[in-house]
């Protein structure tokens, strides 16, 4: 597979072990911008950057400055970033018709905040505009596909489920596994008997502070039993902490900035009973379940669709009261129960090795490829 070209806003390094695996299957070229989010971002030997400029404060308003490159080089195939704020799509999709260049779009399709709404949203009818023009789709999830083959043939419709390298992180718990959780937990320095793990970049809308009012609940009813681990780096970092130094709680809470090792961040979530995210999840979901590790959150639209993979009592929680206390008596349940530890353990397990594995994105984008060669 030849001649297909990727365009994205950006070049992510969380999404460079998962396009590293589907590049020894398609040889595609990314192009991609850069920005100055919080998100680390990496170059790869198939990548190229191109200019861009933005002209709005949101991280996807942008202009990439791709068509030099596509008239230049005239890929067969263009797989785009579906996100209607980068201003540059629609002329980047007309100019790949006028070629002939076969065009497909990638991403989320929707915003998963507002719904999907084409007959009351401008924005829902472009995207519908463009679902209905292109030669395929591939979404994130399967959520996506199903709303929109209420309005598009399903044939044209493709999931490659947004996931990490399940390859490389498994091989990484099965080392663990034969070390043994004791072993790991006294090496890396988590004293406690029960542990709870945040991943992910501090803001204030993931509410990390809700960690600190679990902890006083569990405080209360286990004792000075339970550690509190966050992973990673953000502006609302700071009041975290201070919240810590108010509370006089900063023996049982770890912070440790924000690591890209797979190797640490592993064994952090393998000595972990649970991971805590009361804001929105994403791939962090993928991360915990890679280790074993069940995840709790509260219920809202806000939420990528990695929570999919969540299945409330299956894979772990998802909390329809939002409150520290209600989230609290559900983990402190968990704590005390063995037997659906080992549940969770096997049923996160067996959604790693299918649904969000690194072969079932593959399949999914391969597919995709396919259907459009095939297509005259």
């Amino acid at each position: 597979m030849n001649d297909v070209l990727i365009i994205q806003r950006i070049f992510p390094k969380y999404r460079k072990d998962i396009l590293d695996e589907l590049h020894q299957h398609i040889n595609f070229t990314l192009i991609h911008a850069k920005s100055n989010s919080g998100i680390k971002q990496v170059s790869a030997p198939y990548s190229k950057t191109i200019g861009s400029f933005q002209y709005s404060k949101k991280e996807s308003g942008q202009f990439l400055n791709v068509f030099k490159y596509i008239l230049k080089n005239k890929p067969k195939v263009i797989v785009h970033e579906f996100s209607i704020g980068v201003l540059s799509l629609i002329p980047t999709y007309l100019l790949a018709r006028v070629l002939g260049i076969k065009f497909l779009l990638w991403g989320h399709g929707y915003d998963r905040t507002k719904g999907f709404n084409p007959k009351k949203s401008l924005n829902d009818k472009l995207r519908l505009y463009l679902v209905k023009k292109v030669d395929a789709v591939i979404f994130y999830g399967s959520e996506a596909k199903t709303l929109y083959s209420e309005y598009v043939s399903c044939d044209k419709l493709f999931v490659a489920f947004n996931c990490l390298n399940t390859k490389v992180l498994s091989s990484i718990r099965d080392r663990l596994e034969k070390e043994g959780r004791e072993k790991i937990k006294n090496r890396i320095g988590f004293t406690k008997k029960y542990n709870l793990i945040f991943i992910g970049r501090i803001l204030a809308f993931k509410q990390p502070q809700i960690l600190l009012d679990i902890y006083d609940y569990l405080y209360n009813e286990h004792g000075d039993i339970i550690g509190i681990h966050f992973v990673g780096d953000g502006e609302y970092l700071n009041q975290v902490k201070d919240m810590v130094k108010h509370k006089r709680i900063e023996k049982n809470i770890t912070f440790y900035g924000a690591i890209h090792d797979d190797i640490k961040n592993g064994e952090l979530l393998y000595c972990s009973d649970l991971m805590v995210m009361p804001g929105p999840v994403g791939l962090s979901v993928n991360h915990a379940f890679n280790f074993d590790c069940p995840v709790v959150t509260f219920e809202h639209n806000k939420h990528s669709p990695e929570i999919e993979y969540l299945i409330n009592e299956k894979t772990g929680f998802i909390v329809e009261t939002r409150t520290a206390e209600a989230m609290a008596l559900i983990i402190s349940k968990y704590l005390k129960t063995q037997d659906i530890q080992y549940k969770m353990k096997i049923n996160s397990r067996k959604m790693i090795e299918t649904t969000c594995s690194i072969d079932s994105f593959i399949k999914g984008f391969v597919d995709a490829i396919k259907f459009v060669q095939c297509k005259k």
